[in-house]
């Protein structure tokens, strides 16, 4: 790779204003790339599912729900990843009390060809779908679009899925697992799990509490979860639960979302993904703060996707180069998912990463108090099976939304007053993970 001085450089190409860019909708925009939702949509609720390997994690308390093996009993992996989608899916529903026919949208990726595991998982909901496709930064660019069409009254409440097997992607990236094929130190493991979240911008109580906040749903069964497979998180769900059944607690809404561009260095090695996706995730970081006017500390987590252990140090130095110091608040949910004993080599990547981290372990931080301000910022290698044989290169992006916890109004319906996250201008939200420059800190001494 270049000198971290030149991939500075090429990130700062293009960044003065546009000329005649300058949005129309000026409360929905602020400088270049990032959206603001003035309607703040809420996440009603959310749920993540795992593997074994993932449930064996420093976060496997988290999930709502755990299987014994990688194929659930199915036929191929494949399927098992459209179950677990499947199974996050009816979860968050069940959280947010909701049935499909209540949701308008889905939005949802994953990393199979064609998006096979989205597509099959919207045809069982039978709800209307929108498939995404942005590797590994799907979960983001799910989220992002979702607060933006429900912020602007195109979609009520939206549901947000994706997914990821570890098996399944090996065998259509790379080789299939049977062949025990040797790895670089800085390959990472693709997560098995899946994640789903519901998005509203309807304010006041939650969903489900009275007759006039339920469609009709004569006719629609709501698909069940496989049985035999349940395994409840911890007390924390309880918490988690609150808010989208209307009751006292903190709500997670979705601020900002700042969509990242393309970048591409020139690098080639597949097993080097972390390294390649670095300089997209400090673009998007640097636009977002930039546009904003935050600075890295104004966030008690910048969260990536999964950079792993390798490009989460490119990227603290990549973010200094460009005069940010962020090392204090940047942790990388590829690292934050796996002990480095399980094997995982530079840690976790794929679809599911980020959504599974988010879903399972970060909100259910934010309505416990712990966390006020998140920026989550997942990163995606774009490349193909088809490109990268030919020898092409890894063109990458990242998207990045800002999660912010509001404490659930009075009974006038008021907002609460405050800064939006609870804490004093720079401080540090109560209980919030001790920070360090690996970021591993955020996954440990927490209950995790």
């Amino acid at each position: 790779m270049a000198s971290l001085t030149a991939v500075a450089n090429l990130l700062e190409k293009g960044r003065g204003p546009r000329p005649g860019a300058a949005p129309r909708h000026q409360d929905r925009r602020t400088g270049q790339q990032t959206l603001v939702f003035p309607s703040r949509p809420r996440i009603l609720a959310a749920a993540a599912v795992a593997g074994p390997k993932e449930a064996q994690g420093p976060l496997g308390a988290y999930w709502d729900r755990t299987y014994p093996d990688r194929l659930l009993g199915q036929r191929s992996w494949e399927h098992a990843e459209r179950r677990m989608c499947l199974d996050a899916a009816v979860l968050a529903l069940e959280k947010a009390g909701l049935e499909p026919a209540d949701i308008d949208l889905h939005l949802a990726g994953d990393l199979m060809n064609q998006l096979t595991c989205a597509n099959f998982t919207a045809a069982e909901l039978d709800i209307p779908f929108l498939g995404l496709f942005a590797a590994c930064a799907t979960w983001a660019a799910a989220l992002g679009l979702g607060a933006a069409l429900a912020d602007a009254g195109y979609a009520g409440r939206v549901l947000c899925t994706t997914s990821s097997h570890h098996d399944a992607a090996e065998r259509q990236y790379r080789f299939p697992t049977e062949l025990g094929n040797q790895r670089p130190a800085t390959a990472q493991w693709t997560a098995t799990g899946a994640a789903a979240a519901v998005l509203a911008a309807t304010p006041g109580p939650g969903p489900g509490d009275g007759p006039a906040e339920r469609r009709a749903t004569a006719g629609r069964a709501s698909p069940r979860p496989a049985a035999g497979q349940a395994g409840r998180p911890p007390a924390a769900d309880a918490a988690a639960d609150r808010p989208a059944r209307g009751r006292p607690g903190r709500w997670v809404s979705v601020t900002h979302a700042t969509f990242g561009r393309v970048i591409d260095m020139g690098l080639t090695d597949p097993f080097d993904m972390g390294s390649a996706m670095a300089p997209a995730a400090a673009d998007t970081i640097r636009q977002h703060l930039a546009d904003t006017g935050r600075r890295p500390g104004d966030y008690d987590l910048i969260v990536t996707g999964d950079l792993a252990r390798y490009g989460h140090r490119l990227l603290v130095e990549l973010l200094r180069e460009q005069g940010y110091d962020a090392e204090g608040v940047l942790a990388d949910c590829g690292i934050m998912l796996y002990d480095a004993s399980q094997g995982v080599y530079a840690g976790g990547s794929g679809t599911a990463c980020s959504g599974m981290v988010t879903a399972g372990y970060l909100l259910r931080r934010m309505q416990q108090g712990d966390l006020r301000r998140v920026l989550l910022v997942c990163t995606g290698c774009l490349h193909s099976t088809t490109t990268y044989k030919q020898g092409d290169t890894l063109p990458t992006v990242a998207h990045a939304v800002a999660l912010e916890v509001e404490d659930a109004a009075p009974a006038d319906g008021r907002p609460v007053a405050g800064d939006g996250r609870g804490t004093p201008a720079g401080g540090t939200a109560p209980g919030a993970p001790a920070r360090d420059p690996s970021g591993e800190a955020a996954s440990r001494g927490n209950g995790s």
